[in-house]
């Protein structure tokens, strides 16, 4: 029989208060190399998630003391949330349903046979498996440090949303995000509330456009049992959840503008009142909205409310997109590079200048999604230690921005046309890695994948700089 694969490093909560059962389940996930803890009732697990972070709970619905969708409402709190699979002997469609809704990976039905359960178990671990054995990234991120450590580049306008989301961390004021998809408005977001006094509180991030319209409200305030079809039993929104911590609303101005007006009373407010209940129930949060839309230009159109526009808008940070900061496409291809190769998702060692040269060259409408998409086929395809213009998708050439490959007047020779645009990239590499080596030529040459006798030949030529006359070509 083939041996079970290793999760060493992963930690797993078994709650059930049935105790053969409960042991069964233990012994049974022994052989994958995970941490196991094991609880013998709702408040025991509780009182676990308290003290320790977990991948993922395994939890029996009917318990003493609570619940298991009570336990796996308490997971959605924690900050990443573990997967959850409830097991029950009284399985019907609509506690699954409730299960599903509200996270649950797995659903399981007693009796079960345990190959069953360990194939449920490995694939639920097999979906955190970049997270088990990476816990010191995850406290990075959630450090002093989160800005430098997930947000990359150095041009000046970068720096310049970096210096206003670090003074937005600080308070506790409404954050609103402007930019183009793929600008990296979720993670400035996280950045802010790790970085300020809430970190230790949830930050549940929401996406206006991907809840169904009839559900966004109790999505948002919660129901009580009854109010509507479906609704089986009480549930909390997500603005009790949040619990102190920060809600972060992206698309924000693909909220149906009825709900605008319900939720500008809670930001004014900080009271919800849950679906069917008349009961007004406080609530402590922090908001931070994003939207890739102009809301200036949706509040003319009437199709987004004034008031909560300006009630949202009190500091407004813009992210710009990747074509306005090309000299962010080096840091942020050797960042995703290093990444990957920590998480062993690859043995290239370095982007070559040519391949460098290539991506600089496009013009990226889908921003830093597209341009992580790209490396991360480009990756999957080499099949050497540098990654190489062949490795990288065929459409990229078509595609690069003309007024950077572009000679002036009209000089249409294409010889010639071709030797200026190479010159003209070989120039703005050249200066970026001077610049990121502080002037070092030998680190620079390192970087371009030149000899120094090279790198000396093409500044030379270009003007840019002059070798110091204690540094000879190697």
């Amino acid at each position: 029989m083939e041996s079970p694969k290793s999760y060493e490093g992963a930690r797993i909560l078994i709650a059930d208060d049935e105790e053969s059962l409960l042991n069964l389940m233990g012994i049974s996930l022994e052989g994958l190399g995970a941490e196991i803890h094991l609880a013998h009732n709702g408040k025991e697990a509780l009182a676990l998630l308290e003290e320790h972070p977990f991948d993922l709970i395994i939890s029996d619905q009917y318990m003493p003391y609570a619940t298991g969708l009570d336990v796996l409402r308490v997971t959605r709190k924690l900050q990443p949330a573990p997967l959850f699979i409830l097991v029950t002997g009284k399985g019907t469609i609509e506690l699954a349903v409730d299960a599903m809704r509200n996270g649950a990976f797995h659903f399981i039905e007693k009796p079960f046979d345990i190959p069953q359960f360990l194939q449920r178990v490995q694939t639920a671990l097999d979906t955190v498996q970049l997270a088990i054995g990476n816990r010191a990234l995850r406290q990075a991120v959630e450090s002093h440090y989160v800005f430098k450590e997930i947000i990359v580049g150095t041009s000046k306008t970068l720096h310049a949303a970096l210096d206003l989301a670090l003074r937005a961390a600080e308070q506790s004021s409404p954050v609103l995000l402007l930019g183009e998809s793929g600008t990296g408005k979720d993670l400035f977001a996280s950045a802010i509330h790790f970085h300020g006094p809430r970190h230790q509180k949830p930050f549940i991030p929401i996406n206006c456009a991907a809840i169904p319209e009839n559900l966004i409200e109790s999505e948002f305030f919660g129901h009580k049992k009854g109010s509507f079809t479906g609704a089986i039993a009480n549930r909390r929104g997500c603005f009790e959840e949040v619990a102190g911590g920060t809600l972060f609303l992206d698309e924000i101005g693909e909220m149906p503008f009825d709900m605008q007006v319900k939720l500008l009373r809670v930001l004014e407010e900080h009271k919800i009142r849950r679906v069917g209940d008349n009961t007004e129930i406080p609530v402590d949060f922090r908001i931070i909205a994003a939207t890739n839309r102009p809301l200036a230009e949706l509040v003319d159109k009437k199709i987004f409310r004034q008031d909560l526009y300006y009630r949202l808008n009190v500091l407004t940070i813009l992210l710009p997109p990747l074509r306005e900061r090309l000299e962010d496409i080096i840091p942020l291809a050797e960042h995703f590079l290093k990444k990957t190769r920590e998480e062993g998702g690859t043995r290239v060692a370095s982007i070559t200048a040519p391949a460098m040269e290539t991506l600089m060259s496009y013009h990226y409408p889908g921003n830093i999604r597209e341009l992580i998409n790209i490396l991360e086929r480009a990756l999957l395809l080499c099949d050497a230690d540098k990654l190489e213009p062949r490795h990288l998708p065929p459409e990229l050439l078509a595609r690069t921005r003309p007024e950077r490959i572009m000679p002036g007047g009209d000089d249409l020779n294409l010889k010639r046309a071709t030797q200026m645009a190479q010159e003209a990239i070989e120039r703005q590499l050249i200066r970026k890695a001077l610049e990121m080596t502080r002037g070092n030529h030998k680190r620079a040459a390192e970087l371009l994948g030149i000899s120094r006798g090279a790198l000396y030949n093409k500044l030379e030529k270009s003007g840019l700089q002059r070798p110091q006359k204690d540094e000879a070509p190697s």
